[in-house]
């Protein structure tokens, strides 16, 4: 079963990847299923993730996460908007808690990388969010580190990937940010297992897990930071399942698209 992230408007998506889209309730779309929450994690504490942000439909309900990249700019998944009008998607930012919210801001435009193509291995999966409201950097609002173009990440790696997902496949979500220590997974393995399911990974693509306990992404984190020492490594994309040890999620990668952020996050 694979999980992916969704889009706000995609409630009714075939597959079920990991991709950690949206929310199971907002997505079933691709190969894989979306799953809303960190498995196997723990409460992030307040300021220890400033950048992570919740995007919410006006009703409040939440089903993508992303992460402030500078005054003006998020960055997200391209699954978790394609298709969205601005005016369906918010932004809460500076909270580790849901239910209290500190900075709730508005989306301006949506900006859907040219080539995402969902129908082949969600590849390009990467978007911007323009907000209404500048950002004010605080204790715990910062903008999220990234990547050198040329950043080198090798298996066995620590990651930490976090988000509001659910807590286990089909499990309940959370108002409390989760945060997990993952690893980098041998490229050639992640290539070989999806291959095996009919599915490419591709370099623009990393990915990570925990070979041995089941810790990770799941439906709801679609979107949310993957980092490696501090920098943005990756963005939660799709998965075989949730939190697997055997198959491990897949992210885009954030340094091979430095160039096209720095065109368009201005």
């Amino acid at each position: 079963m694979i999980t992916i992230q969704t889009t706000v408007n995609n409630q009714t998506m075939a597959l079920t990847i990991l991709c950690l889209l949206g929310l199971l309730a907002f997505s079933q779309a691709g190969i894989l299923k979306f799953d809303p929450r960190i498995v196997n994690g723990e409460d992030a504490k307040p300021g220890e993730i400033p950048y992570q942000v919740s995007l919410q439909d006006p009703s409040g309900f939440h089903f993508c996460g992303g992460s402030v990249l500078n005054e003006n700019y998020v960055i997200t998944a391209a699954h978790c908007v394609e298709g969205s009008k601005p005016s369906a998607v918010r932004v809460i930012a500076a909270t580790t808690n849901l239910d209290q919210p500190q900075v709730t801001n508005e989306v301006e435009t949506i900006r859907v990388h040219e080539k995402y193509d969902s129908s082949n291995s969600w590849i390009n999966d990467v978007a911007l969010l323009k907000v209404k409201n500048p950002f004010k950097t605080s204790a715990v609002l910062q903008y999220v580190p990234l990547p050198p173009p040329d950043q080198v990440v090798n298996a066995n790696d620590v990651a930490v990937v976090s988000g509001w997902g659910r807590l286990w496949q089909g499990g309940p979500t959370t108002t409390k940010l989760q945060r997990v220590n993952i690893v980098i997974a041998d490229q050639n393995y992640c290539k070989n297992v999806y291959n095996d399911m009919g599915y490419n990974v591709y370099a623009t693509q990393v990915c990570a897990y925990d070979p041995q306990v089941e810790k990770g992404s799941c439906h709801g984190d679609s979107g949310g930071p993957l980092t490696v020492n501090g920098k943005l490594t990756g963005l939660v994309s799709w998965a075989n399942g949730c939190a697997s040890t055997s198959y491990p999620t897949v992210y885009t990668r954030v340094s091979s698209y430095i160039d096209w952020i720095k065109a368009n996050a201005v």
